[in-house]
C-alpha cells in the first residue's frame, strides 16, 4: 500500500500551515490572509501574493453584502460551478449562455461575456461580480460604471486570465477603483482563472457564516 495523506480536513490543514509558513502576510488583515491562503493554496503558487490587491474596505463590503442577499454575478459559468452554493442565499447568475447574448455577440463581433454585461443591470446594485476568465467583462462593466450607465456592486473581484486584456483590464481597475467607487480584489497580471475568483468568493463565505479553516 502507498503511503499517503487521505484524509481531507489533515491535507488542508498541512497546506494552509505551509502556506502560513512560507508566505509573509503581515500587511493583510485576518480575512484577507484567509483569501490568500485559500487562492495560493488552491493554485499552488506562493508567489501571487505579490500581485494580489484588496482595496480598503473590500472584505467589509463583500460581507456587507452577503448579509444584505446580495446577488452573484459571474462572468462565466466555470466561475459558478467550484461555488459553495450551500452558502449562498440565491443562485449566481450568468447569461453567457442566454439566447439574445449569444445572437448579439455574434452580430456584433464582441465576446458573449462581454454582450452579457449589459444583462446585468437588473441585479447589479449592491452585488458581488466575479470575473475569472474574461477581461472584456471586466472592461465593458468598468466602461458602464464610467457612463453611469449601470448601478455600483458592493464588490468586485477581478482575476480574469490571459495573455490578450487580463493584466490591462485588471490594471485599470485597480487604477481607477476609487474613482468609480468601487470597492475590489484583484490578482494583477496575467494570472488568475474563474477557480481561484471562485476561492475567493468561498472564502469569503466562509468567513461570513463561521465556517473554520
Amino acid at each position: 500500500m502507498i503511503d499517503f495523506e487521505r484524509n481531507p480536513y489533515t491535507i488542508q490543514q498541512r497546506s494552509f500551515e505551509i502556506v502560513r509558513q512560507q508566505v509573509n502576510m503581515d500587511h493583510l488583515n485576518e480575512l484577507e490572509q484567509q483569501i490568500a491562503i485559500r487562492m495560493i493554496y488552491a493554485c499552488g503558487d506562493p508567489s501571487i501574493i505579490d500581485d494580489l490587491r484588496f482595496s480598503s474596505a473590500a472584505t467589509d463590503a463583500g460581507l456587507h453584502a452577503l448579509q444584505q442577499q446580495a446577488q452573484v454575478l459571474c462572468d462565466v459559468n466555470l466561475v459558478i460551478a467550484p461555488l459553495n452554493k450551500k452558502l449562498l442565499e440565491q443562485p449566481p447568475l450568468c447569461f453567457i449562455n442566454d439566447k439574445k447574448v449569444i445572437s448579439q455577440a455574434t452580430a456584433k463581433q464582441h465576446t458573449r461575456s462581454m454582450i452579457a454585461v449589459d444583462y446585468w443591470h437588473h441585479d447589479i446594485a449592491g452585488s458581488i461580480v466575479l470575473v475569472g476568465n474574461a477581461p472584456t467583462a471586466l472592461f465593458r462593466l468598468m466602461e458602464l460604471l464610467e457612463q453611469n450607465k449601470i448601478d455600483k456592486p458592493a464588490l468586485i473581484i477581478a482575476i480574469p486570465v490571459g495573455y490578450t486584456g487580463a493584466a490591462e483590464s485588471k490594471q485599470y481597475l485597480w487604477d481607477h477603483y476609487q474613482a468609480l467607487g468601487i470597492e475590489c480584489i484583484v490578482l494583477l497580471g496575467t494570472r488568475g482563472s474563474s477557480a481561484l475568483a471562485a476561492t475567493a468568493m468561498n472564502a469569503l463565505l466562509s468567513h461570513y457564516h463561521g465556517v473554520v479553516f
